[in-house]
C-alpha cells in the first residue's frame, strides 16, 4: 500500500508515490511559468496549473496502482476564481506581485493594525488575498460579478480531485480574513470588507477524508478509482511536518525560490511581541501548535536571477557543481543585499530594492557569486534572530529544499547563523509532510510523532566552523543605511505625486 503526496508550487508541481514505510517509490514533476502582464504584475494561471498537476498525476499513475489516498499542499495567498460553471475567471496574483500597495490604507482605515493581527496571526502585508480581492473589487468588479466560488490554489486543486470544497486552517490563515485562535473565518473582517466568506471553502482539519477520486479523473489519468482524496495542508506546514519539526522550538529552513524559516511554537507562545515584531503565524497540525514564519521572498530567485543574467546557462561548460566550486572563499567587502521585491515578508512597511555594493573593476563574476550567499545568510540570521527577541529557544534547525543540497551555501549558513543545521536524507519534505498526514488518517501510524520517526532521517549536519561576525555587523550598516534611503525617496516620489 502506499500513499499519494501532491505539491502545487510557485514555479512548478511534483507528485510522489510513497510507501507505508516512508520510501519514495516514484515520483515526478512538471514546471509552468509567471506571467507579467504589466511592470510589478506576477500572476499564475489556475488551469495551466491544473493541467500539469495531471500531467504529473498521468506520469506517476502506474506506480500508484495501490495508493489508498492522495493530499495536497500548496502555495497560500493566490486566488482561483471560477464561476459557477467552474471555468477560470482569471489568473491568480502571486505573493510577488506589487499592485496592491494601494489597498493598504483602505484596510487600515476600518481595522487596527494591531486588532488585525491578533485576530488572523498576519500583519498588514499587499501579499495577502483581502488586498487582492479589494484590488478586483475596485478595478476589475466584473470578476467578482461573475465569481461562483473563491478558491486558493490549494483547495482549487483539492475541489478539482474530489468536488469536495475544503481548506486547511493554515492555508485559511493566508487570506487575512481567517480567524487564526478560532480556527474559522473571521465574520467580523468579513463583514468589515463584505467578504462573501459562503463562497469560499469549508475550513478542515488536516487528514479528514473527503472522498473518493473524482471516477471520470481517476479513468483518464490512470489512477485507482477506490483512490481517497484527504484534505491536505499550505505548503510551509507541509514542509515543516516532513522536516520533523513538531516540538516548539524546532526550526524548519526551506530552502527553495523563498526562504521560509518556520519554528514551532505553543499556542501559549502567541503573545503580544509577535505582534510587536510584525510576525506571521498560522495554525500547525493540531489546535494547540502553530508556526511562526520568517524569512525571505526572493531567496533561491536571488540565485536564479543571478545565473540567468551572467552566465550562459545553456552552454556545455555551465554547471550550478561548477559555480559553487569556483567560488572564493571570501567574498571580501562586495556584499549584496537580495531585496528583488518591494514585496517584503519581514518588513512590509519598508520598499527598498537590492544589489551590490563595493564593486570595483577587479571584482570577478565568482566573488559575486559569493557575496551574494553571502547575503542570502546574513537576512537568515537576522530571521533567525528574532526568534531570540521573543523568548524563543531554538533546539533544532532542519533544512530542506533543493538549495539544502549545496554544501558550500549550507556550511556558510550555519557559520553565519551559528547554529548547527540538519539536512534532510530525502529534500522533498513538503511531500513526506504529506505522507506523514496520510499515514495518520489511515491508521498505519497512530500518531503524527510515530511516522515522522519512520519517515525523517536526516542525511547530513552541517557545525559552525568559522566566524563572520565583523562583516555580518557591516552588512546590517549598509541594510539600514539602504533602507533609509528609500524611505527617503518614497517620500519624494509621494510628493512629488500630490504636487
Amino acid at each position: 500500500m502506499s500513499y499519494i503526496g501532491l505539491d502545487v508550487g510557485t514555479s512548478g508541481c511534483k507528485a510522489a508515490v510513497v510507501s507505508t514505510a516512508g520510501e519514495i517509490l516514484y515520483s515526478a514533476g512538471r514546471e509552468y511559468s509567471f506571467t507579467s502582464p504589466k511592470a510589478g504584475y506576477v500572476e499564475l494561471d489556475p488551469a495551466e496549473v491544473w493541467l500539469a498537476v495531471k500531467e504529473v498525476l498521468r506520469q506517476i499513475a502506474p506506480h500508484a496502482q495501490d495508493a489508498r489516498t492522495i493530499a495536497v499542499s500548496s502555495i497560500g495567498e493566490s486566488m482561483a476564481i471560477l464561476d459557477s460553471e467552474d471555468h477560470v475567471l482569471c489568473n491568480g496574483i502571486v505573493y510577488l506581485d506589487q499592485r496592491c500597495v494601494d489597498t493598504l490604507p483602505e484596510i487600515e482605515e476600518k481595522i487596527s493594525a494591531h486588532r488585525l493581527h491578533s485576530i488572523t496571526g498576519v500583519s498588514v502585508n499587499q501579499m495577502f488575498t483581502l488586498n487582492k480581492f479589494l484590488w478586483y473589487r475596485r478595478h476589475m468588479p466584473e470578476i467578482l460579478e461573475h465569481a461562483d466560488k473563491y478558491f486558493l490554489f490549494g483547495d482549487y486543486i483539492t475541489y478539482m480531485l474530489s468536488g469536495v470544497r475544503a481548506i486547511d486552517p493554515g492555508s485559511a490563515s493566508r487570506t487575512m480574513f481567517f480567524d487564526a485562535g478560532t480556527l474559522e473565518w473571521s465574520e467580523e473582517i468579513a463583514e468589515l470588507f463584505d467578504i462573501p466568506i459562503d463562497r469560499f471553502s469549508k475550513v478542515t482539519t488536516p487528514g479528514t477524508v473527503l472522498g473518493p477520486i473524482k471516477h471520470a479523473l481517476a479513468e483518464e489519468l490512470g489512477l485507482p478509482r477506490t483512490l481517497s482524496v484527504i484534505m491536505g495542508i499550505h505548503d510551509q506546514c507541509a514542509a515543516t511536518l516532513g522536516s520533523g519539526s513538531l516540538s516548539p522550538g524546532e526550526v524548519m529552513m526551506g530552502q527553495g525560490s523563498t526562504e521560509s524559516i518556520n519554528c514551532v511554537v505553543h499556542k501559549d507562545h502567541l503573545n503580544e511581541m509577535i505582534i510587536e515584531n510584525q510576525l506571521c503565524f498560522e495554525p500547525y497540525i493540531d489546535k494547540e501548535h502553530y508556526i511562526i514564519i520568517t524569512g525571505n521572498l526572493t531567496h533561491g530567485s536571488s540565485i536564479t536571477w543571478f545565473v540567468r543574467n551572467f552566465y550562459e546557462t545553456g552552454s556545455d561548460t555551465f554547471s550550478y557543481e561548477q559555480l559553487y566550486r569556483n567560488c572564493p572563499e571570501s567574498a571580501g567587502n562586495v556584499f549584496f543585499l537580495p531585496y528583488l521585491s518591494k514585496v517584503s515578508l519581514m518588513d512590509p512597511k519598508n520598499h527598498a530594492l537590492g544589489g551590490f555594493l563595493g564593486v570595483d573593476v577587479t571584482v570577478t563574476k565568482p566573488q559575486m557569486f559569493r557575496a551574494l550567499l553571502e547575503g542570502l545568510c546574513y537576512e537568515a540570521r537576522v530571521s533567525m534572530e528574532i526568534f531570540g527577541k521573543i523568548g524563543v529557544d531554538i533546539k533544532k534547525l532542519t533544512a530542506s529544499g533543493g538549495v539544502s543540497k549545496a554544501a558550500l551555501y549550507m556550511q556558510m549558513k550555519a557559520d553565519v547563523i551559528g547554529c548547527p543545521i540538519h539536512i534532510l536524507e530525502n529534500p522533498q519534505a513538503g511531500i513526506m509532510g504529506l505522507a506523514v498526514i496520510s499515514a495518520v488518517s489511515a491508521g498505519d501510524y497512530p500518531t503524527y510523532a510515530d511516522a515522522v520517526q519512520a519517515f525523517v532521517k536526516t542525511g547530513k549536519i552541517y557545525t559552525p566552523a568559522h566566524g563572520y561576525e565583523k562583516q555580518y555587523q557591516k552588512y546590517q550598516l549598509i541594510s539600514r543605511s539602504i533602507k533609509t534611503l528609500y524611505d527617503e525617496l518614497d517620500a519624494e516620489e509621494k510628493e512629488d505625486a500630490h504636487d
